[in-house]
């Protein structure tokens, strides 16, 4: 069933073009996204539960960085920030 609501839900969150940046709304934006993207190695799970690390309250900054680097490659990231 959650992998129902899960599809249904990425029907209407539009997947990012660019590297996420440290604002607040950027964060609820790659969290709404990634809620709505399957976890690559569980079907149960979704992606926010991987980057976000066990529901461990870590910074946001971590959090949007593994989001980035699954989102695109590691050196474009970096080539878009310089």
């Amino acid at each position: 069933m959650k992998r129902i609501i899960r599809k249904i839900k990425s029907w209407f969150v539009p997947t990012p073009t660019e590297p996420f940046t440290w604002s607040t709304e950027d964060f609820e934006t790659a969290k709404r996204w990634a809620k709505s993207q399957p976890h690559p190695d569980v079907p149960q799970l979704s992606l926010w539960d991987k980057v976000n690390g066990d529901n461990l309250r870590q910074d946001s900054a971590i959090t949007l960085a593994k989001l980035n680097q699954i989102l695109f490659n590691k050196e474009e990231v970096y080539e878009k920030n310089n």
